[in-house]
């Protein structure tokens, strides 16, 4: 039974449209994260004056401590997005699947 169950689930279609995107979107926020992290441990490391500069002429606040406050928000943000795309798309598809199992419906 649970074999059964397991290749239905397998080779749903549905089942492969949300493996292949839930795959693209982690690895997409992943990769916008890591690019930023390295770029500012790169800096930080090799060209620190960079980070040291003002933002403006008559600012106070350095560069750096700007791009390490904007790295924490567009990390926020981009889960709070990762978290609306899994409510309205990963969670109604998965349902979707899950019903189309149990009514032995599969596609």
């Amino acid at each position: 039974m649970q074999l059964r169950v397991e290749r239905e689930i397998l080779g749903s279609k549905d089942f492969q449209q949300l493996v292949t995107v839930r795959r693209w979107v982690s690895w997409s926020f992943l990769l916008v994260l890591l690019g930023l992290y390295l770029a500012f441990g790169l800096l930080s490391a090799y060209a620190p004056a960079v980070l040291a500069q003002p933002m403006f002429s008559s600012a106070v606040v350095p560069f750096g401590i700007v791009m390490g406050y904007g790295i924490l928000l567009l990390t926020f943000t981009l889960t709070v997005v990762y978290v609306w795309i899994a409510n309205n798309y990963f969670v109604p598809l998965e349902r979707k699947i899950m019903a189309s199992i149990t009514s032995g419906t599969s596609q």
